[in-house]
């Protein structure tokens, strides 16, 4: 193997690790975001006041 064939073959593998990365960031944020909705469901918060929450604004009213 020379040495373009290994440079190919490396980048190949850093583009394959690259894309398994982002295919595991993307599924769990579907997870933590499903989980946050529930969350939000059980305490009733509607999806206008769930940046409020975040922000601490909810709180700072009263």
């Amino acid at each position: 193997m020379n040495g373009t064939t290994a440079l190919a073959v490396g980048y190949l593998g850093m583009l394959v690790g690259l894309g398994v990365w982002t295919w595991t960031v993307t599924a769990r944020n579907r997870v933590l975001e499903a989980r946050l909705e529930a969350a939000e469901a059980v305490l009733n918060i509607a999806k206008a006041e769930a940046d409020a929450v975040a922000d601490g604004e909810r709180y700072a009213e009263g």
